[in-house]
């Protein structure tokens, strides 16, 4: 079959579009198991679909929504496939999370529920061969009129999914410039998470489980991009780089071993690296770690089950920081039941933090996590029916519906203060003193407008007047910084 896949562009991307790995490892999946497959990217090109269903006439179409700000584009895109009497169908996270939502449009055929590439591939032969539907696992579609959800598709081996071929895109366009690299790509070592936080989309979507890629996989695609593409960083886009020091020291052995020239990042659970394998990463060309910490509260980590240990936590960035890794650390604030105490020992605790980079961003319910149950059977949250109510929630650094006992403005001060000293604060880099965020933010907003189609120029524009939020929230209450302790030297990073 000719099988055209679509990354819908969401309403705003606050940073660089990142390559779609997920569609790149569904299209190379099936061109092996002899489809003919194309990818779009309206992130990037922008433009009309119906060039595209002239010139390729595809069978089938397959959507990338992975977060509910997608939805609106991909819709406009299920319309004019629709209009041709082409089936139509829908994955990513939030979608895999909202299948009865993503059918209620009335655009959509199929919701693939987890990973695409075999689920995909099953729902072809299914189509092909006009075999039940019912058999096929991690779907959900219309049958009869009604919404039928099959059972969850059993998590793949790792080795069984392709080394993906990069071809069907253009990687250059998705270049970021980060720490130590200036054309840095986006590729995965492993799947899943193994926490239980009950404010997040994994153990739902995940089951807790983490696997890892066999390391020739990756390797052999870093080595192709660098060889093709001249591409001198990768970010490792896994939910967690490492579960353990076990699997670290022997991920760090094979790069290393593999003698490729190359930086990277990762995101990292704090308690899984000492001094010892930090040293060991950073050998092995790790120049960068995101650690999500979440609270400086030592009660709130129990009840979001991260259980971080908060001084574990202080000592694990001290040690990046001696010796070279260039560190985030991120934050949520307004969690349910919070308390302006408890907001207060988090400001505390960031501040005595020595990471280069500090966010703190805004609670919001995500759908099927513990934490979002827990809101709907409190009565403190009515589960939106339509894609148009989830469309008025917020995420993330856009305050929505406020289920702490904070104060709006107080939370929009903090996380604005943070977000401030982290885009104009200094981090030593290569022996030398460079702007983290600010540089970033304005090359990828550059990029955004050379795109030169409306999506992106929506972005630039919508970021420009998110800047300006920032500054307002940042100077302008100084009651409410003062009663947090944030002071105007302290605006600069450590």
């Amino acid at each position: 079959m000719k099988v055209l896949l679509i990354n819908s562009e969401p309403f705003h991307v606050e940073q660089k579009p990142a390559i779609p790995l997920g569609l790149l490892s569904i299209a190379t999946y099936l061109t092996q198991h002899g489809h003919n497959v194309q990818i779009y990217d309206r992130v990037i090109e922008g433009g009309n679909i119906k060039k595209h269903l002239i010139s390729f006439s595809p069978d089938i179409v397959g959507i990338s929504a992975i977060g509910i700000k997608s939805f609106p584009d991909a819709i406009k895109v299920s319309k004019a496939v629709k209009k041709k009497r082409i089936p139509v169908v829908w994955g990513g996270q939030i979608s895999s999370l909202l299948p009865e939502i993503v059918l209620k449009t009335g655009v959509v055929d199929y919701v693939v529920m987890g990973e695409g590439e075999i689920t995909m591939l099953s729902l072809l032969d299914a189509i092909t061969n006009k075999t039940p539907l019912s058999d096929v696992d991690g779907l959900a579609y219309f049958e009869a009129g009604l919404i039928k959800t099959n059972r969850q598709r059993d998590f793949a081996d790792l080795a069984q999914l392709p080394i993906i071929d990069w071809s069907f895109v253009n990687p250059k366009e998705y270049f970021i410039k980060d720490v130590s690299s200036k054309r840095t790509l986006h590729v995965y070592s492993s799947k899943g998470c193994p926490g239980h936080c009950t404010y997040c989309y994994s153990p739902e979507y995940s089951q807790c489980v983490w696997r890892a890629r066999p390391s020739e996989y990756f390797l052999s695609e870093i080595k192709y991009l660098i060889n093709t593409y001249g591409v001198d960083g990768v970010f490792f886009a896994d939910d967690v780089l490492s579960p353990n020091k076990t699997y670290l020291n022997s991920l760090c052995g094979k790069i290393i071993e593999s003698g490729l020239d190359f930086v990277w990042g990762c995101d990292m659970r704090i308690g899984t690296c000492d001094e010892e394998e930090l040293r060991l990463m950073h050998d092995a060309g790790c120049k960068r770690i995101f650690f999500g910490i979440e609270s400086g509260s030592e009660q709130r980590q129990i009840v979001i089950k991260k259980r971080t240990d908060l001084n574990k936590a202080l000592e694990t960035v001290d040690f990046c920081k001696k010796i070279g890794i260039v560190t985030t650390t991120s934050f949520i604030i307004g969690f349910p039941d919070e308390t302006e105490e408890e907001l207060k020992e988090t400001v505390n605790y960031i501040k005595k933090l020595n990471s280069d980079i500090k966010l703190a961003f805004f609670y919001y319910p995500i759908p099927n996590s513990e934490m979002f149950e827990e809101l709907v059977k409190s009565g403190n949250f009515t589960v939106p029916d339509t894609y148009r109510e989830w469309l008025k929630f917020p995420k993330l650094n856009r305050l929505g519906k406020n289920f702490s006992q904070v104060p709006d403005r107080d939370l929009k001060v903090v996380s604005a203060w943070f977000l401030w000293a982290s885009i104009f604060g200094k981090y030593r880099n290569n022996k030398t003193k460079s702007r983290a965020l600010a540089d970033k933010d304005f090359g990828q907003s550059l990029d955004a407008f050379k795109r030169g189609t409306l999506g992106s120029v929506i972005t630039v524009f919508l970021a420009a007047k998110e800047f300006l939020e920032i500054t307002l929230y940042t100077f302008i209450f100084p009651k409410i910084r003062k009663k947090y302790g944030l002071y105007k030297n302290q605006t600069n990073a450590k």
